[in-house]
């Protein structure tokens, strides 16, 4: 290998590693504020996501219910 190689492969080892603390940084960093946000009983953020769960779950319901008439010979 010549030298020139071998400083591609310590460079490309480098930027990998780097690349990888940034990335478990910021996912870190991101996780402890959405988990700020989410603790937050006024937080903008907390209510959009339980808006959608709520929506998630009604709809699901709603199907259940349209649907129930398939699921009784298998319940009852």
């Amino acid at each position: 290998m010549t030298n020139k190689e071998i400083e591609n492969i310590v460079d490309v080892r480098i930027k990998s590693i780097v690349n990888d603390e940034i990335e478990k940084f910021i996912k870190d960093s991101l996780d402890k504020e959405i988990t700020k946000l989410l603790k937050s009983n006024n937080s903008k953020t907390r209510k959009e996501q339980l808006d959608t769960i709520k929506s998630a779950m009604e709809s699901v319901y709603k199907m259940m219910w349209v649907k129930r008439d398939f699921w009784k010979s298998d319940i009852g």
